[in-house]
């Protein structure tokens, strides 16, 4: 009886499989595209605000200073939110974990349109973006649920691609909304946002975690949280891939928080130039998210990925030089185009070599890669702020520092590309 059960519990994962990947085939680009729009949720719920700071201290009567808090306390919010949505995507289900995530993400920015008080407005960006983590870690777990390595690192270079215009567009937006509608527009424009995202996985997202589908026995046989962690934390594959992923990530918002003082303060660009400026240098990560997946189809992603951080490191010294010499602004854009260009690369290959070793688990693998990327980030930053002084060198010395261990763990993983990742299954103990 009880091999019956699980022979006819196989059978309906393996039916189920099989839907998934006939639905895929038919609506890929709608897919792809509605988990790229919930990436950039992230990045408009940063960006998109930034113009109106100056108005918002007098609205909340408060200094910028508090404002700039409201930053901090998202990607807070958005650490740990990761960490909840991964593992009860694993055990509930992907699609009813993305409704509550966005219905926080809703209720979050419905309440800061309303509110006039720096302590609500914290409180309810973290609640903000712990609802709006759900949607960047469950999005990277749906496609690890139906792609192989290779596929997964073409899928995430497409949601980059997307989810690369946001940087571009949003400071221009939400000055913008704030020049007509007033600074809380944005966050109306937020809420809408969501609003139809969620329609949008509703009507077109599939369930693609198979595994809720399975009998009360066979759950019993499936690993614990505690064990999930475990297994994920003690493979050689997550722990390099998240690292140098990671390093990626801290490089880019250490760019992105210390870029208006670069070319602002230091070398007396206007508002608006700052804005070409950081536009041109966006679109090396739509650029690098175009040309991942041809060159993956000629190179293997490992090599790819040892090549992409050893340019990083490269390029960052380079930056060094440039910048203790002061030699020219226009080496310095160049520099800091093919860092991004080099970190571009390396987002979607890390993630899906980080994600793919896992049968069971993804969602919480995803979680704890994020949660990582941020911690990295969180103190990484602090380092540079308490090293912060009237020069950009503290910056550049710490990127092409942390570029140097990117490298030693793309040789880790370069070092094993012949050998086939196997897939960890509950019998592997």
């Amino acid at each position: 009886m009880r091999n019956d059960t699980f022979y006819s519990n196989f059978a309906a994962e393996k039916n189920a499989c099989e839907g998934l990947l006939l639905f895929m085939k038919k609506n890929l680009n709608i897919v792809v595209f509605i988990l790229a729009l919930l990436n950039t949720l992230e990045s408009l719920s940063i960006d998109l605000y930034l113009p109106a700071f100056p108005s918002m201290a007098k609205i909340f009567n408060t200094d910028i200073g508090h404002i700039q808090v409201s930053i901090s306390v998202f990607f807070a919010g958005f650490a740990f939110g990761q960490l909840l949505w991964g593992p009860l995507s694993d055990k509930k289900g992907r699609k009813p974990m993305l409704y509550c995530g966005l219905l926080l993400f809703i209720i979050g920015a419905t309440a800061i349109y309303f509110t006039s008080d720096i302590y609500v407005l914290w409180a309810m960006r973290f609640l903000q973006a712990f609802g709006g983590s759900a949607g960047i870690v469950i999005g990277r777990a749906i496609i690890i649920d139906l792609y192989d390595k290779n596929k997964a690192v073409t899928i995430f270079s497409q949601q980059s691609q997307i989810s690369g215009i946001a940087p571009i567009v949003a400071p221009l937006l939400g000055s913008v909304f704030l020049k007509f509608w007033g600074w809380n527009s944005s966050f109306a424009f937020l809420c809408i946002m969501g609003l139809i995202t969620f329609f949008m996985v509703y009507k077109y997202v599939p369930e693609t975690n198979t595994r809720i589908h399975l009998s009360d026995d066979e759950m019993l046989n499936e690993k614990g949280l505690k064990e999930q962690l475990k297994m994920i934390i003690s493979n050689r594959d997550f722990i390099n891939s998240t690292m140098v992923g990671s390093i990626a990530f801290a490089s880019l918002i250490i760019y992105i928080s210390n870029a208006p003082f670069l070319f602002m303060e230091i070398h007396g660009f206007s508002s608006s130039t700052f804005s070409f400026i950081f536009a041109f240098n966006s679109l090396a990560l739509i650029t690098a998210a175009y040309i991942t997946p041809k060159l993956i189809k000629r190179i293997s992603n490992s090599t790819l990925l040892f090549s992409a951080t050893i340019v990083l490191l490269i390029v960052c010294t380079l930056h060094i030089l440039i910048a203790a010499e002061n030699l020219s602004v226009a080496l310095e854009i160049a520099m800091l185009y093919l860092s991004l260009l080099a970190i571009g690369i390396l987002f979607p290959i890390t993630s899906a070599h980080a994600l793919s070793p896992f049968k069971e688990g993804r969602g919480t693998a995803a979680a704890l890669l994020g949660f990582m990327q941020l911690m990295v980030t969180f103190l990484i930053s602090g380092l540079i702020g308490f090293l912060e002084a009237d020069s950009i060198i503290p910056m550049v010395v710490t990127r092409s520092a942390m570029a140097l261990i990117a490298v030693w763990f793309g040789y880790r993983i370069f070092k094993t590309q012949k050998v086939t990742v196997p897939i960890v299954t509950q019998s592997e103990n």
